[in-house]
């Protein structure tokens, strides 16, 4: 081949590349030492998990930034990874038990990410209950909010993209588990 055939032939490749797109479950990630120690001081009593939910079927499924689609790990939906969230802190800060008769659960309402060639920016939103013996004592809606430097280059974008989505659900689960009106009527 000529070098101008070359050219074309990497031309084709890197737009292909750049097409395809791609596609990645959201990372599991490990408990925050910092929601572990809220928990220890303010003296959380153990939990079980209720059912995590999206409040419609539009919330919840897959985030798409440019060509990349992030969606739940293990075929889940994002209600249910913000469950696992939960799951993950409460386990690790020796508060989760299934037998509890506390009982903590939640609606996902909101779930967005977007961005353009400058800026990015995603938003979790739920609401969070705690039942106890089956009775609500508790219902209230969290919301966390990010915004990042986007990247021109697409692939540096996605990724970062959905490396501050994932963010989200730690952030959300902190913000839920320091609440003083959650551990208030937790104690009760």
């Amino acid at each position: 081949m000529c070098g101008a055939g070359l050219r074309r032939l990497a031309l084709i490749a890197a737009a292909t590349a750049c097409l395809g797109g791609c596609s990645a479950p959201v990372v599991e990630l490990p408990p925050s030492l910092e929601t572990i120690r809220i928990l220890r001081n303010q003296n959380v009593p153990p939990m079980a998990l209720g059912p995590f939910t999206p409040a419609s079927k539009d919330v919840g499924h897959s985030i798409s930034i440019r060509l990349g689609i992030l969606h739940p790990p293990k075929g889940r939906n994002f209600a249910e990874f913000l469950g696992a969230t939960f799951e993950t802190e409460l386990k690790a800060a020796g508060k989760l038990d299934p037998a509890a008769p506390l009982q903590l659960g939640g609606v996902l309402t909101e779930s967005r990410a977007s961005e353009d060639i400058k800026n990015g920016g995603g938003s979790l939103g739920a609401r969070i209950t705690l039942s106890r013996g089956g009775q609500p004592i508790f219902a209230k809606d969290y919301r966390a909010e990010t915004k990042w430097h986007s990247s021109i280059i697409g692939a540096l974008a996605i990724d970062e993209a959905f490396v501050q989505y994932n963010a989200l659900y730690a952030a959300l689960v902190r913000q839920a588990l320091s609440d003083p009106e959650l551990v208030a009527a937790a104690k009760r």
